[in-house]
């Protein structure tokens, strides 16, 4: 196979990484306003909280199964881009929220729109990210942990603004603003060079490996699933663990603005607690690298089980706004740290062969947990209220905990 290269000398790397922090940043700011808002927006259409739990349940669910089948096009396809398919998912997302405005009391439209703008949502997350991908591989620089620290920061002014104009001009102000930020994703991407040349076998293989990565799909010979588990049972354990921690976690952040109403809190609110959580991650993203070198990751892992039940316990204690605040800033110990710990942990019990595979369990297994507390809270809030709600979610983090401490480091380091 003959491959040919055309210069890219001429590319600007600072621009197309401020292009990368935009789109980043547009993307993350969309999903704090579509998905961290969604309870807030279809309570306002009149669906109960059980029906929303269903519907972000779903929309989890359809994003993992879409995701390969979308990235599949991308790898086939010789006229469909990453760049242009992302751009045209945006598009789509644009239309769907477009649609929105006009079906104020369609319930079945409502609910089946919402899904389909959820899911394109949950799809596009790793075609941006394999965007960065897509350049390293071409030879051109781009620096992910700041465009994802920028993700994080434009989650927080999002989250904060998006709020107050809740609270003062009502929900449609999640569609102007989803509207206005998922044009922005379309935009960026956009304007983002497009390198037509081929590249050297060996990154055309790497950039297959990383972008099966991202699928979670491993191109090594596969293995049955019970030969798998015999090998690693420590890690199936630690999962299980993870799984209960994540029910906790997404059920949450899902029905938030119940917990905030509870104690006499308001959609603004619900806008500070999630920008105070969202700030306290970027210090971690930004020191992770230099912290794993010192803590290993099962420690690390334990660490942020731990920091998961102190922030489920803060939210079943807390009888105002003031102490919710202390406990969204155990966001830093907990979820921000657990991310990036996930991955390292999973390079280093995994045999090279299984490392793909091991990233899929995980990534599948905080989608089940997703899915878990989605459905579970909706259920305990109609049927019990939100006081039932959060002792499920503190029971649920505290026996995750305690999974991820008992088996987490007993699962052999392979490196």
């Amino acid at each position: 196979m003959i491959i040919f290269r055309s210069t890219f000398m001429n590319i600007n790397t600072k621009k197309l990484t401020l292009q990368y922090c935009i789109l980043q940043g547009a993307y993350w700011a969309s999903f704090c306003i579509i998905y961290s808002f969604a309870t807030v927006f279809l309570l306002d259409r009149g669906f109960r909280n059980s029906q929303i739990g269903v519907i972000i349940a779903a929309g989890n669910i359809l994003g993992v199964i879409f995701q390969p089948v979308f990235a599949s096009v991308v790898d086939r396809s010789k006229t469909v881009t990453l760049h242009k398919l992302t751009a045209i998912l945006a598009a789509v997302m644009v239309v769907l929220l477009l649609l929105l405005y006009g079906l104020p009391n369609q319930f079945l439209a409502v609910a089946l729109i919402f899904l389909l703008t959820d899911t394109l949502l949950q799809v596009i997350q790793p075609l941006i990210n394999s965007v960065s991908v897509y350049y390293v591989n071409r030879g051109v620089n781009v620096d992910f942990g700041a465009a994802r620290g920028i993700g994080s920061l434009s989650y927080a002014l999002a989250s904060y603004l998006l709020g107050g104009l809740v609270e003062n001009y009502g929900c449609s102000m999640i569609l102007f603003a989803g509207i206005l930020m998922v044009l922005v994703i379309c935009i960026a991407v956009f304007s983002m060079p497009i390198i037509k040349d081929a590249v050297f076998p060996d990154k055309e293989q790497e950039m297959k490996i990383e972008i099966n990565a991202d699928r979670g799909q491993s191109v090594q010979e596969k293995e049955s699933l019970l030969s798998f588990v015999g090998r690693y049972k420590y890690f199936m354990l630690t999962l299980a663990g993870v799984t209960l921690v994540f029910s906790f976690h997404n059920m949450n952040n899902s029905y938030m603005i119940q917990i905030i109403t509870n104690v006499g809190g308001t959609s603004a609110d619900l806008g500070r607690l999630l920008a105070i959580a969202a700030i306290t991650e970027i210090p971690v993203m930004f020191l992770f690298s230099r912290i794993v070198k010192h803590v290993k990751s099962s420690v690390l892992l334990i660490i942020s089980g731990i920091f998961f039940a102190l922030k489920a316990f803060g939210y079943f204690a807390a009888g105002n706004i003031a102490l919710m605040t202390v406990a969204a800033v155990m966001q830093m110990g907990s979820f921000a740290l657990y991310i990036p710990a996930s991955v390292y942990y999973v390079n280093e019990v995994m045999e090279g062969q299984d490392k793909f595979k091991g990233q899929a369990l995980m990534t599948g297994t905080n989608t089940l947990g997703g899915m878990i507390g989605s459905l579970l809270g909706g259920f305990l809030i109609d049927h019990a209220g939100v006081a039932v709600m959060n002792l499920a979610g503190l029971i649920m983090a505290v026996s995750g905990a305690v999974l991820i401490a008992l088996f987490v480091s007993r699962q052999k380091s392979v490196i």
